[in-house]
């Protein structure tokens, strides 16, 4: 494998919830990913209260496996999950991956990020991506960046799906991020922004293994509202700022 990689190690993080009909190929399909890299790494778990039988299947791949490690939330809340998977990393970059979302490609990608940026997102909103999703999907992605350029003046094109972020970055910033659902990684990424620094995007292609298990006319309201109060508790910080 490639011996040039910016990084000596790294961390994937997949928040899990009520996914056992596909989560066993699935970590078997991104552990053999790992591998292949032939670097230290290790995939943190961030099961999110599964009701189904999801618990037990991974309890049973962790024990077995020295590089996978389990954390548990018993809330149904995957920025929660997320965000208790990310501050769960020991290595170098924190790698963001969907159980039904994730690409060898773009992991190898993360390991060759260039020294200038923060952190790699795969844009599914870039001229070369392929995004199969159903056309109500996509057109909900336009409108929330549209809306994030609005309220927050990000120069990025998209902020949800997989992501690559240099752990130093991560540890700086995590600890003031408000939100949760759907919004956390948005808001990590918006903060590390303002912070000056610098995010590379690359097409992202897509194909989703199973439908989304999220139902989008009920996350439609729920992320505008969240996206209002995030808006309103960055003001107030900003006016902390220019009084101190």
């Amino acid at each position: 494998m490639d011996s040039n990689f910016t990084f000596k190690n790294f961390s994937i993080v997949i928040p899990i919830y009520n996914e056992e009909e596909i989560v066993k190929e699935s970590l078997n399909n991104i552990l053999s990913m790992g591998q292949r890299t032939d670097i230290d790494f290790e995939i943190i778990l961030s099961e999110n209260g599964s009701t189904d039988n999801t618990k037990n299947i991974l309890s049973e791949i962790a024990t077995s496996n020295k590089n996978i490690k389990l954390i548990e939330n018993d809330i149904p809340n995957y920025g929660e999950a997320l965000k208790r998977g990310f501050l769960a990393c020991e290595n170098e970059i924190i790698i963001s991956f969907d159980i039904d979302y994730y690409s060898e490609k773009f992991l190898l990608q993360c390991l060759l990020l260039e020294s200038e940026f923060a952190g790699i997102i795969a844009s599914k909103r870039m001229a070369k991506s392929e995004d199969g999703r159903r056309l109500i999907r996509k057109i909900a992605t336009g409108f929330f960046v549209i809306i994030l350029k609005i309220l927050f003046g990000t120069n990025l094109s998209d902020t949800h799906g997989m992501k690559g972020i240099k752990k130093e970055f991560v540890d700086k910033y995590i600890q003031g991020v408000v939100s949760t659902q759907d919004l956390f990684d948005t808001e990590l990424l918006i903060r590390i922004e303002k912070g000056g620094q610098k995010f590379k995007e690359v097409p992202a292609k897509i194909n989703e293994i199973r439908p989304s298990v999220s139902l989008i006319y009920k996350r439609i309201p729920r992320t505008i509202k969240s996206l209002l109060n995030l808006r309103f508790v960055l003001y107030k910080e900003s006016l902390k700022t220019k009084n101190l």
